[in-house]
């Protein structure tokens, strides 16, 4: 099999995975009727990928958590772990509201561009719904994050959970699980953490073999995405698009100083974590990287399997680094967009409750993310039925880079977390670098 394997391992080159992306885009701008054929390939490749991610979510979790118990000085990485989460989504939010301050992507719009907003509102509504960004707007009560937070945590059911997807409640299950088994005596444990431990291991080479098909399944996703995104939408949000990818790149190059920082190089990561980036780029979901980052930071920069088992992700699934960005930075856009001054209580509303609807945001993706907005235009008394068609139709374009915040920024949590001295004499054939051993 591994010979046979190793046939097709130019499917995993970068060269191949460019062409694809190259001809995704081709036909999702411009031969628009070939779509159907391929975004086909591209839904079932990524159903494939999510199907492996919750039981290998359930093993890694449950498995990292009960090792940690049942290795008392292996703690001292959860008080660590709980600082970096923090810092890491209050620097989230901060670069938010200073993008959106600084660049004003919803400042300055000429009436012809405002009436074109309004009509692409008011095609995705219902016909007597009249739409303007000067009309006062009074929102309905919501109800409060905890409230909202609490209530998508804990799960009835397990095997519903993790048969609709939910990956907020699978991890929850999960802790508490592995808190069960590594509470148990050695002995009770081991059998079950070995079972757990070959459920992780078995999706992980199913995981290597999807790989293989990454670009076909890339070809039909970014075709498809491109096409649903017409050149009329892409003119009227032509201020808001350009700064909020400014906010990720940001971001980016915020986590690749500091995995520089603590591993001494700035290519090194960036090679071992390219498929990551790849998959983030190309699929927009950020569950569907972890496989791929789990085995890039422990086989690939050589930290601890079982530390990196844990950390990855509960990062993944509550540090949400790119939707907490985004959230800020849509907020001042509304704010704009309506002439409505924030003063520095308005900014503060702003930076905090962007920081609770990232959270909210766990297992969540898709319209039910971009609905948490409302927790933050709520407070503020700004429209969310009115604009929110907006980012919807958008989404193809900012999803994947918001994606690739969360999982880039994982790495770095990962990084900073860990002991910074580690030992790796990588090789990768494909890109045919001699990477550097650390100290």
């Amino acid at each position: 099999m591994a010979f046979k394997l190793n046939n097709f391992q130019i499917l995993r080159s970068g060269w191949v995975v460019l062409l694809s992306t190259i001809i995704g885009l081709y036909i999702g701008l411009y031969k628009e009727e070939y779509v159907d054929y391929v975004a086909p390939i591209g839904k079932m490749y990524l159903d494939a990928l999510k199907m492996c991610i919750l039981p290998m979510l359930l093993s890694a979790i449950s498995v990292s958590i009960a090792r940690l118990l049942q290795a008392k000085d292996n703690n001292q990485y959860l008080g660590r772990m709980l600082t970096v989460f923090t810092i890491s989504i209050f620097l989230s939010s901060l670069l938010g509201v200073a993008v959106g301050v600084i660049g004003r992507p919803g400042a300055d719009y000429d009436s012809a561009t405002l009436s074109s907003l309004g009509s692409i509102v008011r095609d995705f509504r219902t016909a007597d719904v009249e739409t303007s960004f000067f009309e006062p707007f009074i929102p309905p009560e919501k109800e409060s994050f905890v409230k909202t937070f609490f209530t998508n945590l804990i799960p009835e059911n397990i095997f519903s959970a993790l048969s609709s997807g939910n990956s907020l409640k699978v991890l929850f299950f999960s802790i508490l699980f592995g808190l069960g088994i590594g509470c148990l005596n050695r002995v009770s444990s081991q059998n079950l953490i070995v079972t757990l431990d070959s459920i992780y291991l078995t999706f992980s080479k199913v995981i290597q073999w999807l790989m293989y098909f990454l670009p076909f399944g890339l070809l039909g996703l970014i075709a498809h995405d491109v096409s649903q995104v017409g050149m009329e939408i892409l003119m009227a949000m032509v201020k808001f698009i350009p700064v909020a990818l400014l906010g990720f790149l940001l971001l980016f190059i915020i986590s690749s100083l500091i995995m520089r920082q603590r591993t001494g190089s700035l290519t090194l990561p960036l090679f071992a974590l390219k498929d990551s980036i790849i998959m983030a780029l190309g699929t927009g979901n950020a569950l569907v990287c972890l496989p791929s980052v789990m085995a890039a930071m422990h086989q690939k920069l050589g930290y601890d399997k079982e530390a990196v088992d844990l950390l990855a992700p509960l990062s993944f699934t509550l540090c949400r680094t790119g939707p907490t960005l985004y959230f800020a930075l849509a907020t001042l856009f509304v704010a704009q967009l309506y002439n409505v001054e924030l003063d520095l209580s308005g900014i503060c509303v702003v930076f905090f409750s962007s920081i609770f609807a990232g959270l909210a945001t766990a297992g969540a993706s898709g319209l039910v993310l971009l609905s948490m907005l409302s927790l933050v235009l709520a407070p503020l008394g700004l429209p969310v039925d009115a604009v929110l068609v907006l980012f919807i139709i958008i989404d193809p374009i900012i999803g994947p880079f918001r994606v690739l915040a969360i999982v880039h920024t994982a790495c770095a949590i990962i990084t900073l977390v860990l002991p910074k001295n580690i030992q790796l004499n990588f090789y990768d054939d494909s890109i045919n670098v001699r990477l550097p051993k650390q100290s």
